[in-house]
């Protein structure tokens, strides 16, 4: 097991990592260093000899500085930080997730937009979802979607009347419920040509429209209201958001329409 004693030292003094991450940028003399984080000079002094002694940091003419390790350690907990910092901005989306391995890495949620549902608004990330598919600009769209939605489908008919091609993966349930509902619409839709729908045998608990390096993804309820919306244009996420969705087209099939559309 690994060791925890290293976590351990800089949680039993917070004054500790937030030298770190001073010296990180700014290496000092203890009294400048004391001044600049507005600490004592005596609990500087304790501290930088502590850190000084596990490796960390080094004194160089009266110049204290982190070593490589100081260094590394440095990084790793800033990560750590603003990792738990960005679980808990986006823990509304998280929550929603029944899963923790369908949850993109919290630092690939930098700088990227949450939208959630409020009593005083409770379609706020549907009504985000809609004005942003409407807003694309682009010649494919790919999705995993956990719904059938009338708003989506209306809000995705505007982009296949610009010439819009959409990759859709649907669960087999929602596939034969599309089916049912209106089976000269789906045999319609399915057969121009303008959407390639792939059934997937299990459900897929997640939201996913990928344009041109836009990425919008969104977590579900147990009733199937989107509670949570995030919109990205990062690279990152929008990796992520690929890799998942092949994930689930690899384990889909076509779906083909039952009949021929009359006019072919």
């Amino acid at each position: 097991m690994p060791s925890r004693e290293p976590a351990q030292f800089l949680a039993d003094s917070p004054d500790r990592a937030v030298l770190l991450a001073h010296l990180h940028e700014n290496p000092g003399q203890p009294s400048t260093v004391a001044a600049a984080l507005s600490m004592s000079h005596r609990s500087v002094q304790r501290n930088l000899s502590r850190l000084t002694t596990r490796g960390w940091v080094e004194k160089c003419d009266g110049i204290y500085q982190l070593t490589t390790t100081g260094t590394l350690i440095a990084e790793e907990h800033t990560t750590y930080l603003d990792s738990l910092s960005r679980i808990e901005a986006f823990d509304d989306f998280f929550n929603c997730l029944p899963d923790h391995e369908l949850a993109p890495d919290p630092r690939l949620l930098e700088s990227a937009t949450l939208v959630t549902a409020r009593p005083e608004n409770p379609q706020a990330p549907v009504h985000h979802y809609v004005k942003s598919v409407r807003s694309l600009e682009t010649e494919t769209i790919r999705m995993l979607s956990p719904v059938l939605s009338r708003l989506f489908h209306d809000a995705h008919a505007t982009l296949a009347k610009r010439g819009t091609h959409t990759e859709l993966v649907l669960s087999t349930t929602m596939v034969e419920q599309a089916r049912e509902l209106n089976p000269m619409e789906f045999d319609l839709i399915v057969g121009l040509g303008v959407l390639d729908l792939y059934r997937h045998p299990e459900p897929v608990p997640i939201g996913l429209t990928l344009g041109e390096q836009r990425v919008l993804v969104g977590a579900y309820d147990e009733h199937g209201q989107m509670r949570s919306c995030i919109d990205s244009s990062k690279n990152a996420l929008f990796a992520w958001a690929v890799e998942l969705f092949e994930r689930y087209q690899n384990n889909a099939t076509p779906v083909t329409p039952t009949r021929k559309p009359p006019f072919t």
